[in-house]
Protein backbone atom coordinates (compact mmCIF):
# COMPACT_ATOMS: atom_id res chain seq x y z
CA UNK A 1 0.00 0.00 0.00
CA UNK A 2 1.38 3.42 -0.93
CA UNK A 3 0.20 6.53 0.92
CA UNK A 4 -0.12 9.71 -1.10
CA UNK A 5 1.99 12.69 -0.08
CA UNK A 6 1.84 16.32 -1.20
CA UNK A 7 3.69 17.23 -4.39
CA UNK A 8 7.43 17.85 -3.82
CA UNK A 9 6.94 21.36 -5.21
CA UNK A 10 4.73 22.26 -2.28
CA UNK A 11 7.67 22.12 0.13
CA UNK A 12 9.30 25.06 -1.65
CA UNK A 13 6.13 27.23 -1.60
CA UNK A 14 5.10 29.64 1.16
CA UNK A 15 3.85 28.13 4.41
CA UNK A 16 0.19 28.72 3.50
CA UNK A 17 0.56 26.27 0.60
CA UNK A 18 1.18 23.37 2.97
CA UNK A 19 3.55 22.10 5.68
CA UNK A 20 7.28 21.70 5.11
CA UNK A 21 8.60 18.19 4.53
CA UNK A 22 10.14 18.09 8.02
CA UNK A 23 7.21 19.73 9.81
CA UNK A 24 6.48 17.57 12.86
CA UNK A 25 5.70 17.79 16.56
CA UNK A 26 5.53 15.66 19.69
CA UNK A 27 2.59 16.16 22.03
CA UNK A 28 2.93 14.09 25.17
CA UNK A 29 4.13 10.76 23.77
CA UNK A 30 2.50 11.20 20.35
CA UNK A 31 4.61 12.18 17.34
CA UNK A 32 2.80 13.69 14.35
CA UNK A 33 4.13 14.43 10.86
CA UNK A 34 1.97 17.08 9.20
CA UNK A 35 3.49 16.56 5.75
CA UNK A 36 3.39 12.76 5.63
CA UNK A 37 0.17 12.61 7.66
CA UNK A 38 0.89 9.93 10.22
CA UNK A 39 1.24 9.56 13.98
CA UNK A 40 3.51 7.35 16.08
CA UNK A 41 3.61 6.61 19.82
CA UNK A 42 7.00 6.97 21.52
CA UNK A 43 7.99 4.64 24.36
CA UNK A 44 6.77 5.93 27.72
CA UNK A 45 8.72 8.93 29.11
CA UNK A 46 11.04 9.24 26.10
CA UNK A 47 12.08 12.76 25.10
CA UNK A 48 12.41 14.08 21.54
CA UNK A 49 15.12 16.41 20.27
CA UNK A 50 14.08 20.07 20.26
CA UNK A 51 12.33 20.84 16.97
CA UNK A 52 14.26 24.08 16.37
CA UNK A 53 17.56 22.20 16.72
CA UNK A 54 16.33 19.39 14.47
CA UNK A 55 15.07 21.70 11.72
CA UNK A 56 18.24 23.81 11.82
CA UNK A 57 20.28 20.62 11.38
CA UNK A 58 18.11 19.61 8.43
CA UNK A 59 18.62 22.98 6.76
CA UNK A 60 22.37 22.76 7.29
CA UNK A 61 22.50 19.24 5.82
CA UNK A 62 20.44 20.28 2.79
CA UNK A 63 22.71 23.27 2.20
CA UNK A 64 25.83 21.12 2.42
CA UNK A 65 24.33 18.53 0.06
CA UNK A 66 23.40 21.26 -2.42
CA UNK A 67 26.92 22.73 -2.42
CA UNK A 68 28.65 19.35 -2.57
CA UNK A 69 29.14 17.81 -6.03
CA UNK A 70 26.78 14.92 -6.68
CA UNK A 71 28.12 11.60 -5.45
CA UNK A 72 27.59 8.30 -7.29
CA UNK A 73 25.33 6.09 -5.19
CA UNK A 74 26.14 2.34 -5.30
CA UNK A 75 23.27 0.07 -6.22
CA UNK A 76 22.34 -2.79 -3.87
CA UNK A 77 23.49 -6.15 -5.18
CA UNK A 78 19.91 -7.40 -5.46
CA UNK A 79 18.47 -4.24 -6.99
CA UNK A 80 16.20 -4.79 -9.98
CA UNK A 81 17.67 -4.16 -13.41
CA UNK A 82 16.85 -0.80 -15.02
CA UNK A 83 17.31 0.70 -18.48
CA UNK A 84 20.11 3.24 -19.10
CA UNK A 85 19.43 6.76 -17.84
CA UNK A 86 19.99 9.30 -20.60
CA UNK A 87 22.17 9.04 -23.68
CA UNK A 88 25.48 7.31 -23.24
CA UNK A 89 24.63 5.84 -19.84
CA UNK A 90 25.45 2.19 -19.32
CA UNK A 91 23.34 -0.35 -17.46
CA UNK A 92 24.45 -0.56 -13.83
CA UNK A 93 26.03 2.91 -13.78
CA UNK A 94 24.67 4.73 -10.71
CA UNK A 95 23.49 8.32 -11.12
CA UNK A 96 25.34 11.29 -9.62
CA UNK A 97 22.98 12.90 -7.13
CA UNK A 98 22.73 15.29 -4.21
CA UNK A 99 20.40 13.53 -1.74
CA UNK A 100 17.46 15.32 -0.13
CA UNK A 101 17.32 14.08 3.44
CA UNK A 102 15.26 15.08 6.45
CA UNK A 103 15.17 14.02 10.08
CA UNK A 104 11.57 14.08 11.30
CA UNK A 105 12.27 13.07 14.89
CA UNK A 106 15.08 11.85 17.14
CA UNK A 107 14.35 10.67 20.67
CA UNK A 108 15.84 8.79 23.63
CA UNK A 109 14.91 8.19 27.29
CA UNK A 110 16.99 11.16 28.51
CA UNK A 111 16.67 13.40 25.48
CA UNK A 112 19.27 14.46 22.91
CA UNK A 113 21.36 17.60 22.42
CA UNK A 114 21.82 17.09 18.68
CA UNK A 115 21.23 14.68 15.81
CA UNK A 116 24.87 13.62 16.15
CA UNK A 117 24.40 12.44 19.74
CA UNK A 118 25.60 8.84 20.27
CA UNK A 119 23.07 8.24 23.06
CA UNK A 120 21.46 4.78 23.17
CA UNK A 121 18.80 3.59 23.05
CA UNK A 122 17.31 5.98 20.52
CA UNK A 123 14.78 6.27 17.73
CA UNK A 124 15.21 8.22 14.49
CA UNK A 125 12.42 8.90 12.00
CA UNK A 126 13.61 10.19 8.64
CA UNK A 127 12.56 10.88 5.06
CA UNK A 128 14.76 10.64 1.93
CA UNK A 129 13.63 11.63 -1.53
CA UNK A 130 13.51 8.57 -3.78
CA UNK A 131 15.95 8.21 -6.67
CA UNK A 132 17.26 5.22 -8.64
CA UNK A 133 18.78 2.87 -7.64
CA UNK A 134 17.47 3.51 -4.12
CA UNK A 135 13.84 4.24 -4.96
CA UNK A 136 12.34 1.15 -3.34
CA UNK A 137 12.08 0.34 0.34
CA UNK A 138 13.66 -3.10 -0.08
CA UNK A 139 16.62 -1.59 -1.98
CA UNK A 140 17.35 0.57 1.05
CA UNK A 141 17.05 -2.36 3.45
CA UNK A 142 19.42 -4.45 1.33
CA UNK A 143 21.98 -1.64 1.25
CA UNK A 144 22.09 -1.53 5.06
CA UNK A 145 23.34 -5.11 5.31
CA UNK A 146 25.83 -4.77 2.46
CA UNK A 147 27.48 -1.45 3.19
CA UNK A 148 28.55 -1.70 6.82
CA UNK A 149 29.83 -5.27 7.22
CA UNK A 150 26.99 -5.78 9.66
CA UNK A 151 25.99 -9.01 11.38
CA UNK A 152 22.48 -9.74 10.15
CA UNK A 153 19.88 -10.60 12.76
CA UNK A 154 16.84 -10.45 10.46
CA UNK A 155 17.23 -10.59 6.69
CA UNK A 156 15.38 -7.92 4.66
CA UNK A 157 11.73 -8.87 4.52
CA UNK A 158 8.33 -7.27 4.07
CA UNK A 159 5.94 -6.80 6.99
CA UNK A 160 2.49 -5.25 7.03
CA UNK A 161 0.87 -3.36 9.90
CA UNK A 162 -2.65 -1.97 9.55
CA UNK A 163 -2.61 -2.41 5.77
CA UNK A 164 0.70 -0.56 5.35
CA UNK A 165 3.79 -2.43 4.11
CA UNK A 166 7.34 -1.87 5.35
CA UNK A 167 10.70 -3.36 4.43
CA UNK A 168 12.28 -4.60 7.67
CA UNK A 169 15.88 -5.49 8.51
CA UNK A 170 17.79 -5.97 11.78
CA UNK A 171 21.57 -5.95 12.25
CA UNK A 172 24.41 -5.63 14.71
CA UNK A 173 26.61 -2.83 13.40
CA UNK A 174 30.45 -2.83 13.48
CA UNK A 175 30.39 -0.95 16.81
CA UNK A 176 28.33 -3.74 18.41
CA UNK A 177 25.07 -1.76 18.53
CA UNK A 178 21.75 -3.35 17.64
CA UNK A 179 19.67 -1.72 14.93
CA UNK A 180 16.24 -2.34 13.42
CA UNK A 181 15.13 -0.37 10.35
CA UNK A 182 11.65 -0.17 8.86
CA UNK A 183 11.20 1.61 5.52
CA UNK A 184 8.07 2.40 3.56
CA UNK A 185 7.15 4.57 0.57
CA UNK A 186 5.11 7.74 0.91
CA UNK A 187 4.74 9.54 -2.39
CA UNK A 188 8.16 10.64 -3.65
CA UNK A 189 9.90 9.77 -0.37
CA UNK A 190 11.25 6.80 1.51
CA UNK A 191 10.09 7.05 5.10
CA UNK A 192 12.31 5.30 7.63
CA UNK A 193 12.18 4.32 11.30
CA UNK A 194 15.53 3.46 12.90
CA UNK A 195 15.61 1.81 16.33
CA UNK A 196 19.04 1.56 18.00
CA UNK A 197 19.84 -0.23 21.26
CA UNK A 198 22.61 -1.88 23.25
CA UNK A 199 21.04 -5.34 23.41
CA UNK A 200 18.76 -7.53 21.34
CA UNK A 201 16.13 -7.56 24.09
CA UNK A 202 16.11 -3.78 24.33
CA UNK A 203 15.89 -3.54 20.53
CA UNK A 204 12.87 -5.85 20.48
CA UNK A 205 11.10 -3.72 23.09
CA UNK A 206 11.52 -0.37 21.37
CA UNK A 207 11.14 -1.58 17.78
CA UNK A 208 7.78 -3.12 18.66
CA UNK A 209 6.45 0.46 18.79
CA UNK A 210 6.47 0.48 14.96
CA UNK A 211 3.03 -1.10 15.35
CA UNK A 212 1.71 2.22 16.71
CA UNK A 213 2.22 4.04 13.38
CA UNK A 214 -1.09 5.27 11.97
CA UNK A 215 -1.47 6.93 8.56
CA UNK A 216 -4.41 9.20 7.94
Amino acid sequence: MTVSAPSPDQAAKPAEAGPAVDAAKVTGSTFESQYFKFTYELPKNWKALNDAVRIASNHQALQEDTERPGTPIPAPKKASSRPPVGKGASVGTPPSVSPERYNLMAASPNGLDSLASPALPRINIWAHRRFPPLDKAMDHAQLLIEGKHATVLVQPMEVTYYEHTFARVEVIDPAGNYQARYITIVGDYLLGFDFLAESERELAEISNTIKTVRFQ
